[in-house]
């Protein structure tokens, strides 16, 4: 007898329909714990940056806004501050214009009597006053254009006759040196004649040589008669452009 041992084959049934529906909820069911795990853990562990980034931005456009608002009022200090200084250097300089002109006001006053002091003191009958002197350069280099006004102080003297020569004073290798115009080659005219009743104009040119350097300018006026008092004024070397 055959004592070999016969296996039979086992039949396998298919999983029905409702066992493959079971399955496949389990599956979803885990991957959805799964994924809610993870969201906790990754907030817990401050794994969730858009909440962060948004709040960073929001913290970044607080802080933008708030240096343009500093930036715009310390813009509109800076105009007030320029304003200011403006109107204290116009404030100034209009100040110092003023007082040059009361200083010049007040030179002349002080020139007026001192001429009518020196007239009773030395018994002259009239006495002389140079006046609206002006200097200007001209094209050519270290050659100067000069006018003045000479006017006769007392009403109906008559008659003044003299000359009036001008010196320029100044330095010339440090030491003081003045020049009468006949010295100062091509100067003209090197003296005036004087002769007038109220008033006369008087112009000319004066160059300066190289290596001397001007400081002043010297004024004399020498009545032809005993009756007027020679004058000296002496007038700043300040050339108008």
């Amino acid at each position: 007898m055959d004592s070999r041992r016969v296996v039979c084959p086992r039949i396998v049934s298919p999983p029905s329909p409702r066992s493959r529906a079971f399955r496949l909820l389990l599956l979803v069911v885990a991957v959805g714990v799964a994924g809610g795990g993870v969201y906790f853990f990754r907030s817990q562990l401050g794994l969730d940056a858009s909440r962060p980034t948004t709040e960073s931005m929001r913290a970044v456009e607080r802080d933008r806004d708030a240096l343009s608002a500093q930036a715009e009022e310390l813009r509109h200090r800076i105009i007030v501050l320029e304003r200011s200084q403006q109107i204290d250097r116009e404030t100034n300089r209009a100040a110092s214009e003023q007082l040059k002109v009361a200083q010049d006001e007040r030179l002349a006053l002080e020139k007026e009597v001192s001429f009518l002091r020196r007239l009773i003191g030395e018994g002259g009958g009239g006495i002389l006053q140079p006046t609206d002197f002006e200097l200007k350069s001209t094209e050519r280099p270290r050659e100067f254009r000069y006018s003045l006004t000479i006017r006769q102080l007392i009403q109906d003297f008559g008659e003044s006759t003299g000359s009036v020569e001008i010196q320029v004073v100044g330095k010339r290798d440090g030491a003081e040196v003045t020049l009468p115009l006949s010295k100062l080659k091509g100067s003209e005219p090197t003296r005036h004649k004087m002769s007038f009743k109220h008033f006369q104009n008087f112009e000319g040119s004066i160059s300066i040589p190289e290596g001397f350097e001007p400081e002043n300018l010297v004024v004399d006026i020498k009545p032809s008669t005993n009756k007027l008092v020679p004058v000296s004024e002496v007038f700043p070397w300040k050339p108008e452009q």
